[in-house]
Parts: structure tokens; C-alpha cells; sequence
């Protein structure tokens, strides 16, 4: 990630193990992370590069990119719900932020069993870097 607030640019480059996804159950973990849905065997991976960031003052409030997730790749905009600068636990200036968007399962190859189960999920990203 990076981000320059003065100059109200940043970026988002974001790599995902698919297999760290937790529902809090491990056998609907061990379900979801087959063939109809993550087939984190063959896609160990899930990705998302920015390709803006939109400001409000000096904190940005969404950024776009593309979401590879199963093989495919669609536009997804995230909406920053909560961003700080500041001084973290360690003493160290850091920034963190946590973002959502929702998508379609289907949009990724895992429409199973939609619409009797949702096809829309919630991404939640949390996130903390050092500032340099």
C-alpha cells in the first residue's frame, strides 16, 4: 500500500491466501474451500490491484481495482469505513484502515446453490502498515 494524503494519490496491492478464509466453522471452511467455491487448490491465491483512490480532504474514502478471485477478474470498489494515521501500539507512525465491498459469487464462479444462498458476499479488509 501506499498513500500520499498531501497529494491525495495512493495503491492497493493486495495478495489473499484463499485459505485463510474463516467462516468460524471448519467444516463449512473445509466445504467452501472446494471446487464449487474457492478451489483453493488451484487458486491458492486471490488478488486485488487498485486502479484509483478517491479522496474526501486528506483520507480516502474508496478505492477501485480489479478483484481476481478464482481465475476471474472484475471491477470492485471498496469503501473505506474507517482510516487513522497516527501512533500505533509500538510506538511507530502507522496507518490503518478497514474497507468493505460486496460481489456476486456467481461474478467469480461460485454461484452454487444461489439464490437460495446469497449470491452477494461481504469482503471486509483490515489493514495496518508502517509509515516510513
Amino acid at each position: 500500500m501506499t498513500l500520499d494524503a498531501a497529494a491525495k494519490t495512493g495503491s492497493v496491492d493486495l495478495v489473499i491466501d484463499t485459505k485463510s478464509v474463516d467462516t468460524g466453522s471448519e467444516l463449512f471452511n473445509g466445504h467452501i474451500q472446494g471446487a464449487d467455491f474457492l478451489d483453493t487448490t488451484q487458486f491458492p491465491t486471490a488478488t486485488f490491484k487498485s486502479t484509483a483512490v478517491k479522496f474526501d480532504g486528506d483520507k480516502p474514502v474508496s478505492v477501485t481495482g480489479n478483484l481476481t478471485l478464482k481465475g476471474v477478474t472484475k471491477p470492485v470498489t471498496l469503501n473505506v469505513t474507517q482510516f487513522k494515521h497516527g501512533t500505533n501500539m509500538m510506538k511507530k507512525d502507522a496507518i490503518g484502515a478497514n474497507a468493505t465491498a460486496t460481489i456476486k459469487r456467481s461474478d467469480f464462479q461460485m454461484g452454487k446453490y444461489a439464490p437460495m444462498v446469497s449470491d452477494d458476499v461481504t469482503l471486509t479488509i483490515a489493514l495496518e502498515a508502517a509509515v516510513p
